[in-house]
């Protein structure tokens, strides 16, 4: 297993101030981030990722969504997972916002399948990422800053290989996730 390639900023701006892990997270590349004490996140007295109340309305001051984008744009999928999972945990259910969340998380650990050459895993969970996202497009057409319509058709066109069983490439044409609408 090689580690996942630094994509660079690829033109992508920054959307939270906080650093980045010392690692992109590879499953038996590296130590678990959070379980094993060599990992770059680990912390023996860890609490709960679940994330505090938040309002979909108030997404421009939410640093935990910001800094999961920029995981994401940066390609630590892992971490992005993480990141996004604590927000979606503390969200109402059935909300587009929920959908939206748990879409993306299924992109990002699709996409770290497709780093790990396991094609169903990338198909499924790449498959049932869309359907959400698309699911909390129909209601709502921008949220949390995204076109998703816009970001749907993008991941599908990039997926698309994986519908012949085939992988897409992890490295420029990713799809980046920009945010519009942030006040500065």
């Amino acid at each position: 297993m090689i580690p996942i390639p630094d994509p660079g900023d690829r033109g992508v701006p920054r959307y939270s101030t906080r650093p980045f892990p010392a690692y992109r997270f590879v499953p038996g590349l590296h130590p678990h981030p959070n379980r094993d004490p060599a990992g770059h996140s680990y912390q023996p007295t860890r609490v709960s990722s679940r994330h505090a109340p938040w309002d979909v309305q108030d997404w421009q001051r939410l640093d935990e969504w910001r800094y999961g984008v920029d995981l994401f744009n940066r390609f630590y999928f892992w971490e992005a997972h993480e990141v996004w999972e604590g927000l979606w945990t503390s969200a109402a259910r059935d909300t587009p916002a929920a959908l939206l969340l748990q879409g993306l998380i299924q992109m990002a650990a699709a996409l770290l399948k497709t780093h790990m050459g396991v094609v169903a895993g990338a198909r499924t969970l790449s498959t049932q990422g869309l359907e959400k996202m698309r699911r909390a497009g129909a209601s709502t057409p921008q949220l949390l800053g995204l076109n998703l319509a816009a970001v749907a058709a993008r991941l599908e066109d990039y997926f698309a290989p994986v519908r012949h069983s085939q992988l897409p490439v992890i490295g420029e044409t990713v799809p980046a996730l920009r945010l519009e609408g942030l006040e500065n």
